[in-house]
């Protein structure tokens, strides 16, 4: 049942009454008011709520009261019916429509859809700004679990809402002078934080020996032959899923190849059909080497019928991605406890398109190779997504493929020598990171904290091979033979997610000094443990003084558990102004 809130100020006087209720009735249903000058007013609004079954009454624009139904010059500029209109007359899809639609009927019209799309007061950057808050604390289902909105979720969404705007502005004549939702900050992909279970990123790397383990895990031939021909070619689960044996060739002598001309689609509630790839750039020819092409003859691709899918549900049908996932994820955790998986690898089927970039640009093929094996339609997506990926690049592409996945190499080729340096001394791999350097046995380890300390940190990395010997001397001065070589590492770094607040600035007076708004804030990264923030502890704290004449006191805390960080936070400052009277500058200056 809706109710009747009094609203007073400070001095307990009445100001304005203001109705409440959950919307939909239910228990979890978002709340929902609209204020009121007079409480007989709110009265009559709250019977029509009740009537509406704790709905907006029919008719009723936030802020102006009924507006007649026949008023249509009126009801077009309620945000509702005006994102309807706006979504239904893009030059888009069927699909690309409903799921638009769905995601502004979700999340978006039980805030601003009985608003006026005109009005700079219920489109302002304040109401934005409230509205993504509490998306942030909305609960989704992703998966089987249901968890926090994801920054991508929010960003999308926020992308729908501000497409609306935007075409409020461009209106003939202009609805609006702005767009509020081109003032509005959005939490970044790391705000959130992570699950233990889960990745924190959008994509997962995996080494050509980690896809070669994982390949191995999975008992079914058919799922093998897929996961290796994704990792050759780079192509989309709807694309692979849709190959049939014509799309594989051998046009010339020693040339091979797959043709990618559909995809599987689906529009929701309709049955899956074959449609056009993602992009216009989809439809392309992928190179393969000689070694996935006889692969794809060992599987059995000459004895199909031209039209025969590849890949399919064992009666030659389309294959769904549910059903190949619970055997994707099978074969993930088999390989975890073969230990040819990390632990904290969380790999996806589309991770494994990732991987194969991975390969190619490590190697030094350009960006437009990449693209254009992908089928991406824009060089910038390919950049965005994998230019980090080019500091480390030197080779040809599909020597790279053959090598990567284990094919035997061209007779006379020289095979890769990573264990010995050129007087054949142990090689020693150092991993450039910023103005770090940490010294790896094995090449894997350094490449592999190389890969994913860019991903964290952006930025130039470089993975240097020398002599032990060579590592002994380039560290000369800093500690002796013995100490450099065990400072060599035989495994990968551990990395942990540590949230960290401050410094607090304290004068010697106690006053707090504020430099800087954000560093009161709590904020989380990935740490390494060569990093001096690194902590495997819930919570730690410092409250020391700066050096210097000022007899300044700072305060800050760090560890793996935000309460606990926080709490440790606190403990700190109240320490600091314990202890900040006591600086040592101060009692010099005292004595002078």
């Amino acid at each position: 049942m809706a109710s009747v809130v009094r609203r007073k100020n400070r001095r307990g006087e009445i100001t304005s009454f203001q109705v409440r209720w959950r919307d939909g009735g239910s228990a979890t249903g978002d709340w929902q008011t609209e204020r009121f000058d007079d409480e007989d007013s709110a009265g009559v609004f709250k019977k029509a709520v009740d009537e509406a079954g704790q709905n907006w009454p029919p008719g009723w624009v936030k802020g102006k009261g009924f507006i007649d139904e026949a008023s249509a010059d009126e009801l077009r500029y309620r945000f509702d019916r005006f994102a309807r209109e706006s979504i239904e007359n893009r030059t888009a899809s069927k699909r690309y429509k409903q799921q638009r639609i769905r995601a502004l009927e979700m999340y978006v019209f039980p805030t601003f859809g009985l608003c006026d799309v005109r009005s700079a007061e219920h489109f302002s950057k304040a109401t934005i700004g409230t509205w993504v808050n509490k998306m942030i604390q909305t609960k989704v289902k992703r998966g089987s679990k249901i968890k926090d909105m994801s920054p991508e979720t929010l960003r999308g969404l926020h992308g729908v809402l501000s497409s609306v705007l935007k075409e409020a502005m461009i209106a003939e004549p202009p609805l609006r002078d702005r767009n509020p939702c081109d003032l509005t900050r959005l939490p970044s992909a790391d705000d959130w934080g992570i699950e233990d279970d889960e990745s924190s990123d959008d994509m997962e790397f995996m080494t050509p020996g980690e896809v070669a383990g994982l390949v191995d895990c999975f008992p079914r031939a058919s799922d093998r032959m897929l996961v290796r021909t994704a990792y050759g070619t780079g192509m989309r689960w709807g694309e692979i899923s849709a190959l049939a044996a014509r799309h594989a060739r051998n046009p010339r002598p020693g040339d091979y190849e797959v043709r990618v001309t559909r995809a599987w689609k689906r529009v929701p509630r309709e049955p899956w059909f074959l449609g056009p790839p993602k992009t216009r750039a989809g439809r392309r020819t992928i190179e393969i080497t000689a070694g996935l092409w006889q692969e794809l003859l060992d599987y059995g691709l000459a004895a199909l019928g031209k039209d025969e899918l590849l890949f399919h549900d064992g009666n030659g049908g389309r294959l769904p991605y549910s059903t190949f996932y619970d055997r994707w994820m099978a074969a993930v955790k088999e390989a975890k406890k073969r230990v040819v998986l990390p632990d904290w690898k969380f790999p996806t089927f589309h991770d494994v398109r990732h991987s194969h970039v991975a390969a190619l640009l490590s190697d030094g093929h350009s960006l437009t190779y990449v693209q254009r094996r992908l089928g991406h339609e824009s060089i910038k997506t390919t950049s965005d997504r994998y230019g980090h990926l080019l500091e480390t690049a030197h080779k040809a592409a599909l020597e790279t493929l053959d090598r990567v996945m284990g094919f035997t190499p061209p007779a006379g080729a020289a095979p890769a020598e990573h264990d010995r340096g050129r007087d054949g001394k142990r090689a020693v791999y150092v991993a450039h990171l910023g103005s770090q350097r940490i010294p790896f046995w094995e090449l894997d380890h350094a490449e592999g904290t190389a890969e994913r300390w860019v991903r964290d940190h952006s930025g130039p990395v470089q993975v240097e091979a020398m002599t032990s010997d060579g590592w002994v001397g380039a560290v000369g001065g800093e500690a002796d033979a013995d100490s450099a070589l065990r400072a060599v590492r035989a495994q990968m770094p551990r990395r942990a997610w540590v949230w960290e607040v401050g410094p607090a600035v304290y004068a010697a007076d106690g006053t707090e000094i504020v430099t800087d708004p954000s560093a009161a804030q709590l904020r989380g990264r990935w740490v390494w443990d060569f990093e001096d923030v690194y902590t495997a502890e819930p919570g730690r704290q410092a409250a020391q003084w700066r050096p210097g004449p000022a007899a300044e006191t700072e305060v800050r805390a760090w560890g793996q558990d935000r309460a606990a960080v926080e709490a440790a936070y606190a403990t700190a400052r109240a320490e600091a102004l314990r202890i900040c009277v006591l600086h040592p500058s101060r009692a010099c200056a005292d004595q002078v």
